[in-house]
């Protein structure tokens, strides 16, 4: 399936609308515009969205929507986009689907043919990762961890390996727990705690996660975690020949393992493709 997604649809589109994490002036014209031209906006909290679109003097109907009934309102949703009406999707704050509902909702429209339209604008991990002083031209976002410890544990762990600055968002309430974690299974790496982004009490507070744990009890707000890293990873003596030939045994194409095993040892692509040529 092709999306057009701004060509004309017999049904109507479904727009994901990121809305303010804090300054209800983190806004884009064009989300005000969707907002006011939409027939029904779908909220993760009515409550929420109310008091935004009063701000902004929007007068439009609000319908509710959360993680817990997403399934109950997907076939109604759908009906009303088939049926020619426009809907915009947003959550309490930042873009949904983002650590945030959505999916359900979203994979039902695309399995109907219905043009699913996501706005750029506001999300938490951006702005912390720019603001934590930690090297960030690549990076992995991966959202809260498991509510339990030991599955968080074993998450971990998976990420121990990966040598890039990795994004965590986490509630004040398990802050200390989560950065005694990360401690534990990470070792003492670089780190920073952005709390209550583009609000007034915004916070940037950047150490080790050792540093990190000591300041950790009066932390309170809307958090994310940047961690440094894996810095230990050798790169020196990999026989890369040897890994694309396994990746193209697996059914892999020459050009795609080469991809992956840059990424997964953050090295240029040409050198990889030179060393498997010269073996």
């Amino acid at each position: 399936m092709i999306q057009k997604s701004y060509e004309k649809n017999k049904f109507g589109n479904l727009y994901l609308v990121p809305t303010p994490i804090g300054n209800l002036e983190d806004i884009t014209f064009r989300a005000l515009n969707i907002l006011k031209e939409v027939d029904i906006v779908y909220a993760e909290d009515t409550r929420e969205t109310y008091n935004l679109l009063k701000y902004y003097k929007i007068d439009k109907r609000i319908e509710s929507c959360h993680k817990y009934t997403e399934m109950k309102h997907k076939d109604k949703i759908v009906n009303i986009l088939k049926n020619g009406k426009n809907i915009a999707y947003v959550t309490d704050r930042g873009t949904p689907l983002i650590s945030d509902p959505g999916n359900i909702i979203v994979d039902e429209c695309i399995k109907n043919d219905i043009n699913v339209i996501s706005l750029p604008g506001p999300n938490a991990l951006l702005p912390a990762l720019n603001m934590s002083g930690i090297s960030n031209e690549k990076f992995l976002f991966f959202g809260f961890l498991n509510n339990k410890k030991e599955l968080a544990r074993k998450q971990l762990i998976q990420l121990k390996s990966i040598n890039v600055p990795i994004i965590f968002y986490e509630s004040p309430y398990r802050l200390k727990n989560t950065v005694q974690l990360l401690y534990d299974v990470l070792g003492n790496r670089k780190a920073a705690i952005i709390r209550e982004i583009s609000k007034i009490h915004e916070e940037v507070i950047r150490g080790s996660l050792l540093e990190l744990l000591d300041m950790c009890d009066n932390i309170k707000g809307e958090i994310v975690i940047i961690v440094e890293g894996n810095k230990e990873i050798k790169t020196i003596n990999i026989d890369y020949k040897k890994l694309v030939d396994e990746y193209v045994k697996n059914g892999m194409s020459t050009r795609d393992a080469v991809k992956k095993i840059s990424l997964e040892y953050n090295i240029n692509k040409n050198k990889v493709y030179n060393e498997v040529k010269e073996q």
